[in-house]
């Protein structure tokens, strides 16, 4: 038990008639990418907003780092250690890929935003940056303005945020969409690297990536955990292949 990171039981959510989630167990241990996949509506998103504290279960608990984190707002599971990305943007279109991660680092030491000429010419925090940057595989852009990124390009600029703010657990939802089949594969070796600094919860309708990605795959239907395994034991999983890896075959 000492690996694990982040531990879901029995996490259920109801929005009148609809059952959105019910009963959901899994966990996240350290060094691993634990994967969620299962058909559009399947109640993949919802529960990720209850782990990142958007919205309160009805029923359930959620443990990160040993501690319980239910009455925690989004703020607070993010200072926990928390990270979520690939949502709502977050980045600063107008500021440079450096200024963007620099923010990060800076709110990471918990110190207030400075004046922007003051905190652009903080070699200090420059320079931790760009130790984020040169890991994202960014070199050579970091004075670009963010509006002038590629789609691929703000996703790893995304990331290089969260990991300026040192999180325990990383929530990535669909990180792969949108970026083409070069732009997966390179975001699908960053994964992979990085997921022995940081354990990853991901949702990814890629199954490809999955599949070589996760250590462990949850398939969710119908807002349930139908089964968990590892890639070769969902691939070959009947139930599995009915209710979802069908669709995706087709």
């Amino acid at each position: 038990m000492g690996d694990i990171v982040l531990s879901l039981d029995r996490l259920s959510k109801r929005y009148g008639a609809l059952l959105a989630n019910k009963d959901v167990s899994l966990d996240l241990r350290k060094g691993e990418i634990h994967a969620l996949i299962g058909p559009n509506g399947a109640g993949k998103s919802t529960l990720v907003k209850q782990v990142a504290g958007e919205i309160r279960p009805d029923g359930g608990s959620i443990m990160f780092d040993g501690q319980p984190i239910n009455s925690l707002n989004t703020a607070a599971r993010a200072r926990a250690g928390l990270g979520r990305t690939f949502q709502v943007s977050s980045l600063i279109p107008e500021f440079s890929v450096l200024q963007n991660v620099m923010l990060a680092v800076q709110a990471q030491q918990g110190k207030t935003f400075r004046l922007f000429k003051r905190f652009s010419n903080d070699t200090e925090l420059a320079d931790q940056a760009s130790g984020y940057i040169d890991e994202l595989d960014l070199q050579g852009r970091a004075d670009v303005p963010v509006s002038q990124l590629s789609h691929g390009e703000r996703r790893q600029l995304e990331m290089a945020t969260a990991l300026a703010l040192k999180p325990r657990a990383l929530l990535l939802d669909e990180p792969l969409a949108g970026i083409g089949p070069a732009g997966s594969q390179h975001m699908t070796r960053l994964l992979k690297k990085l997921k022995q600094q940081v354990p990853i919860l991901l949702i990814e309708h890629d199954m490809a990536a999955v599949f070589e990605l996760a250590d462990r795959i949850s398939v969710m239907v119908y807002g349930r955990i139908i089964t968990t395994g590892t890639a070769q034991e969902i691939k070959n999983n009947q139930q599995v292949q009915e209710a979802y890896l069908g669709q995706e075959a087709s």
